[in-house]
């Protein structure tokens, strides 16, 4: 009796070994994606925001309610991959739209067909999306600048973790995937919650400090993700962050809470980016096609601008873009209707020399230059005019340019910088200058 109890009793102390051993094991999950360079997925992304936005009016704070939903279906076919993420992907957006509210007022976004194709690419400033049929608009850029899924791969450890193990995500990650310009400090982390069958259920935490447009921003992350084991492919994550960002050069001081919901389906290369066909889209020159187009509403004037000018204001006769490089501002652009003239009929450069000096809040100290021999193109004849002097009591330099094209149709357009950043706008004004052209009515 007593050997058949032994016996038993070892037989079951094996049976426990071997099923907690097995156990054991399965509490281990190799988090690692398969190589990307030329994987494709299917994602399928939704967004959601709500929150404020703090702007002075009237020597007065206001807050402003901002609600957004977005959704993007597209194929992504990752190009390249460096160092576990993806470095460049080409896209085709099956859709790609926005519903956007600011204080009651409805501010849709809707990606056009011709442009449903895209490269996409890390840059200097966080991801550069840009279609090669040609510019975006400001706000298909804005529609395309949404969670950042070239790095999901790097949000894993990239080894075997325990069931209950972390780790830190890297900071170029985690400066993608909140959208910064530059991290100041963070300490997201990532741990594996779960391993079952052939899915590993992580999660995400932590807190960011960052710069984004010259403006610090405060974010808080909480995120869960899905790993599929057997394709070694993450394919969902949803994650939510709450946004604190002060207030700088382009944009207002803003609170807003966001969750994105994706879902990434490993798929076939589809035809349509397959290397003969992206042959052409490839052979695009990036400077001809990563601009921003500004077509206005009413047919007047359009012009294309580099990315580093940021639209902060449009009235009827005017827009304000500025400038800002590395997150500093360097200069404000003011693109301005004028009176018609008579074709051929143009002032003289003093009337506009004196005209400039009488701006409205320019003080003028000191004419630097004043030229009538401005090469813009298109037939279009230009004078310029730069000083010195002080703006609503700010030391400044501002430099006038009156464009009036063949068939009397004129701009004035002012770029305004602090002294010691003339330096730094270089080129940029005539740049811009010569793409306007004015085609349309001034009101």
């Amino acid at each position: 009796m007593l050997a058949g109890r032994l016996s038993i009793s070892l037989s079951t102390s094996l049976l426990l070994t071997v099923t907690l051993g097995g156990y054991a094991r399965a509490q281990n999950a190799v988090l690692s994606e398969a190589p990307l360079a030329g994987a494709c997925f299917r994602v399928d992304l939704k967004m959601d925001l709500s929150g404020d936005i703090r702007v002075q009016q009237d020597g007065k704070q206001r807050t402003l309610k901002q609600t957004a939903k977005a959704h993007h279906d597209y194929i992504e076919r990752i190009l390249e991959a460096k160092n576990d993420v993806g470095a460049k992907a080409a896209r085709i957006y099956q859709s790609a739209e926005a519903a956007i509210t600011v204080d009651g007022e409805s501010l849709p976004r809707k990606l056009r067909r011709t442009r449903a194709l895209m490269l996409v690419q890390p840059s200097r400033e966080g991801v550069l999306a840009y279609s090669p049929k040609g510019c975006l608009t400001q706000e298909e850029v804005e529609l395309t600048e949404h969670l950042d899924t070239l790095h999901l791969s790097g949000l894993l450890p990239g080894k075997e973790i325990a069931v209950g193990g972390s780790w830190k995500v890297a900071n170029t990650v985690v400066k993608a995937l909140c959208d910064l310009e530059g991290l100041l400090e963070h300490n997201v982390t990532g741990k594996l919650e779960a391993a079952k069958e052939n899915l590993a259920q992580i999660a995400f935490v932590g807190q960011v400090k960052g710069i984004h447009l010259g403006a610090e921003v405060r974010t808080l992350i909480e995120a869960k993700g899905q790993f599929d084991l057997t394709q070694k492919r993450l394919v969902r994550l949803e994650w939510k962050q709450s946004d604190q960002r002060s207030q700088g050069p382009v944009n207002p001081a803003h609170s807003a809470d966001v969750t994105y919901i994706l879902t990434r389906t490993p798929i076939a290369e589809p035809s349509e980016l397959s290397d003969i066909a992206l042959v052409p889209a490839l052979a695009v020159a990036l400077d001809s096609v990563s601009a921003v187009s500004h077509i206005d509403p009413k047919g007047r004037f359009e012009f294309q601008h580099g990315r580093e000018w940021h639209l902060v204001g449009q009235q009827e006769k005017h827009l304000v873009y500025r400038l800002v490089e590395r997150g500093d501002f360097v200069a404000q652009a003011t693109l301005t209707q004028f009176k018609k003239e008579e074709p051929g009929n143009m002032m003289a450069l003093e009337d506009f020399v004196e005209l400039m000096t009488e701006a409205p809040g320019w003080k003028h100290e000191d004419l630097i230059d004043k030229t009538d021999k401005v090469e813009v193109g298109g037939g279009v004849k230009a004078y310029r005019v730069a000083a010195s002097g002080e703006l609503e009591g700010v030391k400044a330099v501002q430099t006038f340019y009156l464009l009036c094209d063949p068939q009397g149709y004129q701009m004035i357009v002012t770029f305004t910088m602090a002294p010691n950043q003339v330096r730094n706008l270089d080129a940029r004004d005539l740049i811009l200058l010569r793409s306007i052209r004015l085609q349309g009515k001034t009101q």
